[in-house]
């Protein structure tokens, strides 16, 4: 390797870790730029067993060599085309961390992959790219998959009108509807359905939350006022990403403290995605129950504590769930339940889902033109999201 190749600088050019952190086996950078700017600083660092320079490697083929000129490591590198390496490294950040400082000082501006990303795609397509990325259950990354994948690009395309083609609102009213109706689902592919569990003090949020998640994260104390703030934990049920919330007790009679964290607990409850109440059946019903099951009439009702003697005089209210922490007894039925309230129906393998809320927001947008018979504000909003 020439010295008058190691002291060029390059004009422009950036390296991105493709793969996530953290331990793995191997790991993926992405060098990209303009032809002089790729080859210089990869010359610099990378001595193919070959001997021949980066610009000598054919395109798509695989090449071992020795990164560094002491403390060599071994990795391979591909040229995906004239302007883009992909280097497959030893997995561990060190390894990672060592090539991208190597990169930046000889001139490659270092990036991430989002960034990279939006350098050479579209804005729905790195959208797409982030969504799958933080997809945290198998079930959803399907989902997202499928929609990166052509599938929602496609149902945007078909809501451009065509030039020469009359202009029919209804049409592409109704096809917009389709997209909407997955609306929320499509947003919390991503983002966690939020349930709140609530009741008065001692009623068992914390044992029934625990029980949920497999493992302790809330204090299981016989004193009121324990909770006294919003305590959360996600988990999957059926596939789905939940965030369970563990409020505090709500009741009547609270000192300043505890009223502060039975606000928080209210507050939660009107913006959730669903609320599970909890009643002590062991216990004689009181006031503080029929306030919440009367306030938020939607939410399931958890008769808890159903492994203890039976003191709740009234007829249990309807629908409610008999449910043990201590046994597990009714946590299978109170999840079914759930996950029916939250996901009623779940889109087929062929369903375009929008997924964020750019989406949504210029499908509205567009729904709002088509109103007004609006062709070329219609237009404009659909080639933005499509942007």
């Amino acid at each position: 390797m020439s010295q008058s190749i190691n002291n060029q600088k390059p004009v422009s050019c950036s390296a991105a870790l493709l793969t996530p952190r953290g331990r793995g086996a191997v790991a993926t950078i992405r060098v990209s730029g303009e032809l002089n700017s790729v080859t210089v600083p990869i010359n610099a660092c990378f001595n193919a067993a070959n001997q021949k320079p980066l610009e000598e490697q054919p395109l798509n083929r695989i090449v071992y060599g020795l990164w560094g000129q002491s403390s060599n490591e071994d990795l391979v590198i591909c040229r995906l085309n004239l302007t883009t390496v992909d280097i497959h490294c030893h997995g561990g950040m060190a390894a990672v961390d060592r090539i991208l400082s190597d990169l930046e000082v000889h001139g490659c501006l270092r990036n991430s992959w989002e960034q990279l990303a939006k350098i050479t795609r579209t804005v729905l397509d790195v959208e797409l790219e982030e969504r799958l990325a933080a997809a945290t259950t198998f079930r959803t990354a399907e989902i997202l998959l499928r929609q990166s994948e052509g599938l929602l690009k496609s149902a945007f395309e078909a809501l451009l009108p065509m030039e020469g083609q009359s202009f029919d609102p209804d049409h592409y009213h109704s096809q917009i509807q389709n997209l909407l109706c997955w609306e929320q689902f499509g947003l919390h592919l991503t983002t966690p359905w939020r349930v709140v569990l609530a009741g008065r003090p001692n009623v068992g949020k914390s044992s029934l939350i625990n029980t949920i998640l497999g493992y302790e994260r809330s204090i299981v104390f016989n004193e009121a006022g324990t909770t006294r703030d919003v305590l959360t934990a996600s988990t999957a049920v059926e596939g789905w990403p939940i965030q369970f919330s563990d409020t505090a007790g709500i009741r009547e009679q609270a000192d300043a403290l505890e009223t502060t964290g039975i606000q928080r607990a209210e507050q939660m409850m009107n913006s959730s995605d669903c609320n599970l109440i909890l009643i002590d059946i062991s216990q004689p019903e009181q006031a503080d129950d029929q306030r919440l099951i009367s306030l938020w009439p939607a939410s399931i009702i958890v008769a808890h504590k159903s492994d203890l003697p039976q003191n709740w005089k009234q007829p249990l209210p309807h629908d409610a769930i008999s449910v043990s922490s201590m046994t597990k007894s009714g946590i299978d039925i109170l999840l079914d339940r759930l996950i029916k309230k939250l996901v009623p129906e779940v889109p087929d393998a062929n369903t375009p889902v929008p997924v964020t809320s750019r989406q949504t927001r210029i499908l509205h947008q567009a729904m709002e033109e088509l109103n007004e018979s609006n062709r070329s504000g219609y237009t404009s909003l659909i080639q933005e999201l499509l942007s």
